[in-house]
């Protein structure tokens, strides 16, 4: 007589669970006392949670925009002993506030380690008439700000963009000299800023 085993299927089920689920993860506190976080700025690993405690009524814990991570305890604020959770799935720095006190409460999650080295390969400027093309290779997200100055003046951001190959173009500038920089900060808010010239004639 064959003998069916029902085993496998729980067993496999089991493997993937573990195998989606962070090794190690934590959960780390962070309160919220007067008009403070503290610690001010926690270091984690990724897939770690934060727990935000209200020691006062009053704040909301609110991730700045533009960035890989959000979170916000809000609309409304939290009262007197609630908490709130967040789970970081990227590497990164991440910045945050209350929304009420916004200008001096302030805090950062530091969640891993910068692995890239340089953000940013293959910085090019090529002009064509009146405009300038504007190429570049991204080797993590960064976000991305032009700047040229000389004949006139313009300015294009590009916000947060994803790893890989990126353009843009620059049209109808003025004769002139121009110097263009590109400025790219990554998740660790580390800078790069590659320049170039060129001449609109």
């Amino acid at each position: 007589m064959r003998r069916h085993s029902l085993l496998p299927i729980p067993l496999a089920l089991f493997l993937a669970l573990a195998a989606a689920a962070p090794a190690g993860a934590a959960e780390v506190e962070v309160g919220v006392v007067d008009f403070a976080f503290q610690p001010a700025t926690p270091s984690i690993a990724v897939g770690d949670t934060v727990v935000w405690r209200f020691m006062n009524e009053g704040h909301t814990t609110t991730a700045n925009s533009g960035q890989a991570e959000r979170w916000n305890s809000g609309p409304e604020t939290s009262p007197r002993g609630e908490t709130f959770r967040h789970t970081f799935t990227r590497p990164g720095r991440f910045q945050y506030v209350c929304i009420p006190h916004a200008p001096s409460m302030r805090g950062t999650i530091q969640v891993g380690t910068d692995q890239v080295r340089d953000t940013v390969d293959a910085f090019r400027t090529r002009r064509s008439g009146s405009s300038v093309r504007v190429s570049f290779k991204l080797n993590e997200p960064a976000t991305a700000t032009y700047k040229l100055r000389g004949a006139e003046r313009r300015t294009v951001r590009r916000g947060r963009l994803a790893a890989g190959r990126h353009s843009f173009r620059v049209r109808n500038l003025d004769a002139g000299s121009y110097r263009g920089t590109l400025t790219l900060k990554d998740d660790f808010d580390k800078s790069a800023k590659p320049k170039s010239s060129f001449v609109i004639r």
